[in-house]
């Protein structure tokens, strides 16, 4: 079968316009998804540079005993993630009320946890308020309705041991850009 050059060049032309057409119609999807605002109540945070946004969030305020001190947890979870920061007072009254700025760094921690926390042949501790990169500040507290709003970043590693005892993996997070927001807390005198 003789293919002549006019006929050649037609089917060259259908060709390409076929191909321009179906390209058209390959459009890349991030141009469509607007990226997710961070939610205006709960918690956020940027965990490795990635967007993690809790879907349960739990505070408390517990009163430990007379003038010895307050104690402020706040846990947020998502799928098997968790962070929990934890807050201590000393020497104070009891009152459902926590004081606003930086968190004192030597009664802080911080956790970055994948659940369960007890996985097999790892370990999983709070990263320490004294250790650099960590911050803890607390924005906003209305006492009458029990919410309480703050910021944090913290790094955090995880040891991975053989069955032997050794460490054979140590795995760095580090959390950035982290609030919590109008997050009702149970006061516990």
């Amino acid at each position: 079968m003789k293919i002549s050059k006019r006929n050649s060049k037609i089917l060259l032309s259908a060709v390409l316009l076929f191909a321009v057409a179906l390209l058209q119609n390959c459009k890349k999807d991030v141009a469509h998804t607007a990226a997710t605002a961070p939610p205006t109540q709960g918690m956020y945070a940027l965990i490795n540079d990635t967007a993690w946004t809790a879907v349960t969030v739990a505070a408390s305020l517990q009163y430990t005993g007379f003038s010895t001190g307050k104690i402020f947890t706040c846990r947020g979870t998502m799928g098997n993630k968790m962070i929990q920061l934890i807050a201590s007072q000393s020497n104070v009254a009891a009152g459902n009320d926590f004081p606003l700025g930086a968190a004192n760094g030597n009664s802080a921690s911080f956790g970055y946890y994948i659940l369960p926390v007890h996985l097999n042949l790892t370990e999983q501790n709070p990263t320490p308020g004294t250790d650099a990169g960590t911050s803890l500040v607390i924005t906003a507290i209305d006492t009458g309705k029990r919410l309480i709003s703050g910021t944090f970043t913290f790094p955090a590693r995880d040891s991975i041991y053989d069955a032997f005892g050794n460490v054979i993996l140590v795995v760095k997070s580090q959390i950035n850009n982290g609030f919590f927001k109008q997050v009702p807390y149970v006061y516990t005198p």
